[in-house]
């Protein structure tokens, strides 16, 4: 065929079945957003700030499985993306980020927005070289379509991530003749790479003559949670299982062998029985960090064999020594260990239902408080029994993700996103409405701090204007929680800078177009959140939470000192840290 460079690439974005492409128009990419209007059905969704295009485009692709595609003008549109770019390379996202870039014939002389490098102008591939897989200019129309195509291939393949091109404007404009190739030529399937049966064999074995596994799945398994394969296996074996903070959800937490999340945040039962002795640990898709592992708990190395699935080499072994490190996908090695196990006779029943109760698991007191300021523990008990099974949950940063992974029990008919790589706040708040987009038929939920919501809630008005069905769940307590309470603990009360001003939510939801309500009473929770889901539009749902409510301090926290840059204790020793001190001794907190 016969057309521009844009049309060509947007063609290419088409059957690659992008459907919405988030961004802000500047003049330099303006010849790529007529292509695509012109010759495509790729919708595009202005954003309010090049931020929340990155961060609605690495929702879409978390949700759907497809490729998410920002898009932003040269300069300053490519450096308001860095931090969702940075979020998906750090959460393994597939994303396809686009910036303009001034016509060659300008590079060097100053050229408005210029961002080559020349001069003391900023290099944009550079800028995203370490951020993404790959970053690339592409400097000649005949190389668009093969550049492109390694793109979308490196993003897609192996462990995902975003990917980056920029595209100067006279490019776009130019004419090429040439057939578009179909993805199978271009790219492999998704779980292309053979497996070492030896390997999958002795994993099998081990696993099933352990007296005392466990198994452990992170994010790099959460495509598992679509064919159940993880509790088929769990079920064979009769293996308790732990997620990590961002796999939350793959292993439904109401299953009988689910033990919650493994994590400094998850649940006690979950932290207590992985360090209890485990004599074979399957670990799968985690690379066992700093607040997954408690701050690499030696504890957490089983007495006989840690076996480590990952589809990155790099993570095998990083954090704890394995005898088992298998590089593979996470389905298809799970798949082939189940087939494996079917000529093993079926373990006997494995009860941990006591062991559960006595951690209180989901059950904890703080969850049945009829307490005003609502405690956040009541909050999440409410939202999940008055939320449908298949809710997509957007959990943002602070204290919220914290009293999501304790305290919301999740399941896999609903996805969650934890953007807890680079834990950038405000992530959550414009991610769920691409989220939203990438599957329409589940309700989309976002809960979130108030500070979160100042960072990124601008975007609400996005999902005004394109009528995007989205719940804002917004913690209010009138300050930045996860560091006022440090500041509470470790720095004696000094309090700086973690204090906002009052602000009325509900009025700005009704300014921009949505519908706002505010919840002060437990008992107004799940009538207002059924009202919400009637609305089938946006909504912001302000919850007034008690704003002295800590989340419960662990032991193992007191690892983090060293890498959170904390004051000496006896320099940070206060009333209350000595108060919940003394709580974290009497809930037994490990």
């Amino acid at each position: 065929m016969k057309d521009s460079a844009a049309a060509i690439m947007a063609q290419y974005l088409e059957q690659e079945k992008v459907k919405y492409l988030f961004g802000v128009p500047g003049a330099h990419v303006l010849p790529l957003y007529d292509a695509v209007y012109r010759t495509t059905s790729i919708k595009p969704i202005l954003t309010k700030h090049e931020g929340g295009g990155a961060f609605m485009a690495y929702g879409y692709a978390a949700i759907s499985g497809n490729l998410g595609v920002c898009l932003g003008t040269v300069g300053p549109g490519a450096t308001n993306m860095v931090s969702g770019v940075t979020a998906a390379h750090m959460d393994s996202i597939p994303m396809l980020v686009i910036t303009g870039q001034v016509g060659t014939k300008a590079f060097g002389r100053s050229a408005h927005q210029e961002a080559t490098g020349y001069g003391r102008s900023i290099d944009q591939c550079a800028l995203f070289k370490d951020i993404t897989k790959m970053s690339v200019m592409i400097t000649d129309k005949a190389t668009m379509s093969r550049t492109l195509r390694t793109a979308i291939r490196t993003s897609l393949s192996g462990r995902p991530g975003p990917v980056h091109i920029a595209f100067p404007s006279n490019i776009q404009l130019e004419e090429i003749n040439e057939e578009i190739l179909p993805p199978e030529n271009y790219r492999p399937g998704s779980e292309a790479n053979a497996l070492n049966v030896d390997q999958v064999s002795t994993i099998a074995d081990l696993v099933y003559n352990a007296d005392n596994p466990a198994m452990l799945i992170g994010y790099g398994a959460s495509k598992c949670a679509d064919d159940g394969i993880i509790i088929e296996l769990a079920e064979r074996l009769q293996i308790p299982v732990a997620t990590s903070g961002k796999a939350k959800g793959v292993f439904p937490e109401d299953h009988p062998l689910s033990l919650g999340c493994f994590s400094i945040r998850g649940s006690k039962a979950a932290n207590t029985y992985l360090k209890s002795d485990i004599d074979v640990l399957l670990v799968v898709g985690t690379d066992l960090s700093e607040m997954t592992s408690h701050g690499w708990d030696p504890k957490l190395q089983p007495s006989k064999a840690m076996i480590q699935i990952d589809i990155d080499p790099n993570e095998i072994g990083k954090n704890y020594p394995v005898q088992i490190g298998l590089v593979a996908d996470a389905r298809q090695a799970l798949r082939s260990l189940y087939s494996f196990l079917k000529d093993y006779a079926p373990k006997a029943q494995r009860d941990i239902s006591s062991f559960k109760k006595s951690k209180q698991y989901f059950n904890e007191t703080q969850s049945f408080s009829d307490q005003v300021p609502i405690m956040p523990q009541r909050l999440m008990r409410e939202l999940r029994n008055c939320l449908p099974r298949n809710t997509m949950i957007f959990g943002d940063m602070g204290n919220t993700y914290s009293w999501i992974l304790r305290y919301f029990q999740s399941y896999p008919e609903g996805q969650n996103f934890l953007p807890s790589g680079l834990a950038c706040m405000g992530a959550s708040v414009a991610a769920c409405v691409g989220g939203k987009l990438g599957n329409q038929e589940a309700p989309a939920v976002c809960i979130c701090g108030d500070g979160d919501f100042l960072m990124t809630g601008m975007e609400v008005l996005t999902a005004v204007d394109y009528n995007i069905p989205v719940i804002w769940v917004i913690l209010k307590n009138n300050r930045l929680g996860a560091i006022y309470d440090v500041q509470d603990l470790s720095y004696q009360g000094r309090f700086s800078a973690s204090v906002l001003a009052d602000t009325d939510y509900v009025s700005i939801a009704n300014a921009f177009g949505a519908k706002g309500f505010r919840i002060e009473k437990p008992e107004e929770i799940a009538p207002t959140v059924k009202k919400a889901l009637d609305i089938n539009g946006p909504v912001l749902l302000e919850v007034i939470i008690d704003p002295n409510e800590k989340f419960p301090l662990v032991s193992r926290s007191l690892a983090l000192k060293d890498s959170l840059g904390l004051p000496k204790i006896m320099k940070s020793i206060s009333i209350e840290s000595i108060r919940e001190l003394i709580k974290m001794l009497k809930n037994k907190e490990v």
